[in-house]
This record gives structure tokens, C-alpha cells and sequence, in this order.
């Protein structure tokens, strides 16, 4: 009876020796999951006969709780995902005997479309006026406008910068005009409105229109009728006007001195206002009985910039002198009797702008106007890049210059340098530069010049940075247990990169990438009571590696 009562104790002793050893399992009720991609929260089942925690590095996924024991009911929390491609998550379970993966997919939603103009009024006068829209877009698009608005580029895709050009009105159109420039597609697009006002046109009148006046001269009255401003011009000296401009309606005097000449003579005086309407009063005067003559040839004379010399006639049957007073004209006589001729000498004009000057032949009554012009000398070349230096990453991009400039000029560049606009031109301009990536570890320098008459007149200075080697891991080292798994690594790179292993038993997916991401590690079961060692290398095309070492056992 004792024998028996022991080996009874011996048994349960055994028992429960081997409950106590029981292997504690965890495990996910689905080993897949797929999220909505405007995200949200699910629950998922987990199952377990002890202690368990949870892992997850995804950024986008919570998880809650991340430890208990037992069965338990987990909450799965996902951020929309508006990154224009699916992503994936694992979610690992971990007990001390075993663990778990459970793989969560989540799709992504379309970027909704836009299409945005600035500025969106545009205002002009008649003479036109040309304007600079900004386009910010996602979309393919093209310009819609009426025929007296041009607009370049017409289309293109993305965002851009359109040149939208008014044209002056047609001298007919009489009234104020508007459109509707169209950018965008059939589903999204937006409106530049343009507004080109015309000034109404007034009219003149003047009574009356013609004057006959006696050969001693005298003074007679006409009127000006109008609502605009306006003023007058005539290339004939021996009228005089009390008003040579105005505005609105005016009582003005015109006068006229002795006729010393033997023939009836004309003026023209010009009334033309600020819509350029224009009248014209004629003037008569009688001949002389007793003609005196002063002619004078030419009455007009135009020099160039360099200046010299040009002849004068004068015909006359009396005394005769010039009131000439100017620095840059020499007259070779000042004065005279009879017919003569005299020289008039003009010095360089070293001045940018055209000058004139105006003076008088006399003789007794008679004068005889002249007008002297002379050609602007040279402008200084002036050119200058808005920034005149670009400092740009080793990616390259897109620059926007603005070249201010009073002459023509072409554009040259090195070859890694690209022009988003025209390569010649004249005046100001701006343009959008396109830098290629540089795929060296040197830093480099390029020049966008701008050449007029085969000489640089302004450098636009280029310095871009080497690319740097920059490739790593978060971890170079990984210990798995012998019923394998899926481990994620994160790769922190400014290059492309490969992913290689040099055994069966290391899988890798995705295989490659560039720049910052991931890849996962599938490790096998392990058959053999033997650890085992692997290696996986990450390699950069700049030419660095990182080495990850697995350990399994």
C-alpha cells in the first residue's frame, strides 16, 4: 500500500512538472489585413496562452494595446494615406516562445485636381499692355482666349508662368472691352478676367475756319470749341497766337505781321486734341507792294552723333544776321549783306539723347526759322542677372532669373544648364532655368551669359554641390530564432541602391529603391540543430555598401 501511494506521487509530481514546462504561443486570428485608404481604426483577434507584446514602426499605424496577456481584441489605427502609392506595414507579436506577423496593406487615394491663376484681374488702357500670370497646377492644360489677347506658352502641364499680351485697340473701336482667359482642362480650370478701357473721343470745332488778313498785318479773333484738352502746331513763323494750348472751349487772338514779300501767302495752323482729332484754321495774307525778300536753305538740318558741318544759302537783297546762341553750334558768318553762304559746324554729341535747338535768320520785318537736330550719342550697354548667383543641391531643379537689359542679347550656357524660354531677345526678360542633377562627388560651376555684339555684358553664376555618399541602415545586425520570420529594415540613402544576399535561406523585398525606404527580410525555418550565419549587403550606385549579418540559432 506505501509502494503504491508513491509511485501515485511520483506521477502527479511528474504531471505537473511537465504542465509547468507548457510553451507559451501567440498568433493573429488573420495573417493579412487591408486598411481603407482614407484610414480609420479595426480590431483584430489575438490569441495566446501567456505574456504577450506588440511591434510596429510604421509611422502611419498605431497599435493599441501594445502588451497584455491572453486573448485579447487590438485596435489598428491608420493615417490617410495621400501619398500617391499603397503602402504596407508588419505588425509583429512576440511571446517568449513564439511570434507573430500580421501584414497590413493599405491603398492610397488620387490627388484631387486644381488649377490656380494669379493674379486673376488684369487692367489695361488702349494702348495694351503685356502681363505675367503664375499657374499653379497638377494638371495637363492649355489657353482659351479671344483673338485680340495672346498668350504664351498655350499649354503645357504643371505649374508655369504664362505671358498674357493685350493688344492696342484698332482706331475704329470706340468703346471698352472684356474677356475671359480660359486655363485648364475640361474638368478644372480657372479665369484670368481682362479689362481694356477706351477713352471716349471728342470732337473740336473752331470758327471760323479761315482767316484773310491785309499785307501791314493785323490781329483777328476766332473761337475754339471743345470738351477735351488740345494744342497747336504750324511751321510757318509770321503767325502768332494768343493760345497755343488749352482745354475746353477758348476765344484766341491771332495776329499777323507785315507781308514783305511779293506773292499772296498761306499758313496752316493745327488743332489736334488729346484723342488726337485734329482741325485746321487757313490763313491768307495779301502780297506786298514794295516786296523785301529773305530766303533761307535749308531750314531744316540734322546731324549725327559724331556732329560736322553742313552749308547754309541765304538769299537776300538787304542786311541780313543770325540770333544763333548755342555751346555745341558754330555758325561760320553771324552776319551779312546780300547772298551769301555760310557753314554751321555741330560738335559730338556725347550726350544719350537726341538734342535741338532752334534759331533765326533776320533781316528789316522778315525772319526765317531754323531747326537744327542731332542724333543721340552711344548708351552705355547695361545688363544685369536678378540673382546674379545660384547656389543649387547636387539634384538640380528649377531656378527663376530675371535679366534686366536696354540692348539684345543672346544667351549661352554649359551644357548641364538648361533655358525654359527664348535664347535671345531684347530689353528685359525673365526665365526659368533647369539645372541637371550632378552625379559627382565635386562640387561645379557653370556661367548663363548674356552676349551682345559677341561680348559678355552680364554673367549669371552657377555653383552646385558634389553629391554626397550617403548610404545606411538601422541596423547592420539580426538574431532570428529558428522558426524564421519577417523583419523590416529601414535604409536612410540620397542614391539609388541594391539589396543582396549571399545564401538561400535570406529573402529581400523590394530588391532596390532610391533614397529614404524600406525592404523586408524573410528568414527561413531553420531545419538543422546547427546555427547558421547569412549576409545581406545594401549597395549604393554611388558606390558605398552597408553589410547586414544574420544570425540564426
Amino acid at each position: 500500500m506505501k509502494q503504491l501511494k508513491y509511485f501515485l506521487w511520483v506521477a502527479v509530481v511528474a504531471i505537473s512538472i511537465v504542465g509547468c514546462h507548457k510553451p507559451v504561443e501567440v498568433s493573429f486570428e488573420n495573417a493579412t489585413q487591408e486598411i481603407e485608404a482614407q484610414g480609420g481604426s479595426i480590431e483584430i483577434g489575438l490569441k495566446s496562452n501567456g505574456a504577450w507584446t506588440i511591434e510596429s514602426t510604421a509611422e502611419w499605424l498605431t497599435v493599441s494595446p501594445m502588451s497584455g496577456s491572453g486573448d485579447a481584441t487590438l485596435t489598428l489605427t491608420a493615417q490617410a494615406n495621400a501619398t500617391g502609392e499603397s503602402r504596407m506595414a508588419n505588425v509583429r507579436a512576440f511571446s517568449k516562445d513564439n511570434s507573430s506577423v500580421l501584414t497590413v496593406t493599405q491603398g492610397f487615394t488620387e490627388p484631387e485636381q486644381y488649377v490656380n491663376v494669379t493674379p486673376k484681374e488684369l487692367l489695361c488702357d488702349s494702348e495694351g499692355d503685356e502681363f505675367v500670370v503664375a499657374l499653379s497646377t497638377n494638371v495637363d492644360w492649355f489657353v482659351s482666349a479671344p483673338d485680340w489677347i495672346t498668350c504664351s506658352p498655350t499649354e503645357g502641364s504643371g505649374d508655369a508662368r504664362i505671358t498674357i499680351t493685350v493688344n492696342p485697340v484698332e482706331s475704329d473701336v470706340q468703346e471698352s472691352r472684356e474677356a475671359e482667359v480660359v486655363i485648364g482642362n475640361q474638368s478644372v480650370f480657372d479665369k484670368v478676367h481682362v479689362v481694356q478701357t477706351v477713352e471716349p473721343v471728342l470732337d473740336i470745332e473752331l470758327t471760323p475756319n479761315s482767316l484773310q488778313f491785309v499785307c501791314t498785318g493785323e490781329t483777328k479773333t476766332m473761337n475754339v470749341s471743345t470738351e477735351d484738352s488740345w494744342s497747336t502746331s504750324t511751321e510757318s513763323d509770321w503767325v502768332t497766337l494768343s493760345q497755343t494750348e488749352g482745354q475746353g472751349d477758348a476765344e484766341i487772338s491771332v495776329t499777323v505781321g507785315e507781308n514783305p514779300i511779293y506773292f499772296n501767302r498761306v499758313a496752316i495752323v493745327i488743332f489736334t486734341t488729346a484723342g488726337n482729332v485734329q482741325k485746321v484754321l487757313t490763313i491768307h495774307q495779301e502780297a506786298s507792294p514794295n516786296p523785301h525778300f529773305l530766303e533761307v536753305s535749308p531750314r531744316e538740318i540734322a546731324f549725327g552723333k559724331e556732329g560736322g558741318e553742313n552749308e547754309i544759302t541765304i538769299g537776300c537783297d538787304t542786311d541780313w544776321e543770325f540770333d544763333l546762341d548755342c555751346e555745341w553750334l558754330t555758325l561760320s558768318q553771324l552776319s551779312g549783306s546780300g547772298n551769301a553762304t555760310v557753314v554751321l559746324t555741330a560738335d559730338p554729341n556725347m550726350l544719350t539723347e537726341t538734342r535741338s535747338v532752334e534759331f533765326y535768320a533776320k533781316s528789316g520785318s522778315l525772319s526765317s526759322r531754323l531747326t537744327v537736330t542731332q542724333a543721340a550719342g552711344d548708351i552705355p550697354i547695361e545688363a544685369s542677372f536678378e540673382p546674379d548667383t545660384l547656389f543649387v543641391p547636387y539634384t538640380g531643379g528649377l531656378q527663376h532669373v530675371q535679366l534686366t537689359s536696354n540692348t539684345s542679347w543672346t544667351l549661352q550656357y554649359d551644357s548641364w544648364i538648361s533655358i525654359y524660354a527664348a535664347t535671345s531677345g531684347e530689353g528685359d526678360a525673365s526665365f526659368d532655368i533647369i539645372i541637371d542633377s550632378n552625379s559627382g562627388s565635386n562640387s561645379r560651376t557653370g556661367y548663363v551669359n548674356a552676349i551682345h555684339n559677341g561680348e559678355v555684358i552680364s554673367a549669371l553664376v552657377i555653383v552646385q554641390e558634389g553629391k554626397t555618399n550617403d548610404l545606411e541602415t538601422d541596423i547592420t545586425e539580426l538574431d532570428v530564432r529558428p522558426e524564421g520570420g519577417e523583419f523590416e529594415i529601414q535604409v536612410t540613402a540620397n542614391q539609388a541602391w541594391t539589396v543582396h544576399t549571399d545564401v538561400d535561406w535570406l529573402h529581400c523585398n523590394p530588391s532596390s529603391g532610391f533614397g529614404n525606404g524600406s525592404f523586408t527580410i524573410t528568414v527561413d525555418v531553420l531545419s538543422s540543430p546547427r546555427p547558421r550565419e547569412g549576409h545581406i549587403k545594401v549597395v549604393g550606385d554611388a558606390g558605398s555598401e552597408v553589410v547586414i549579418i544574420v544570425n540564426q540559432h
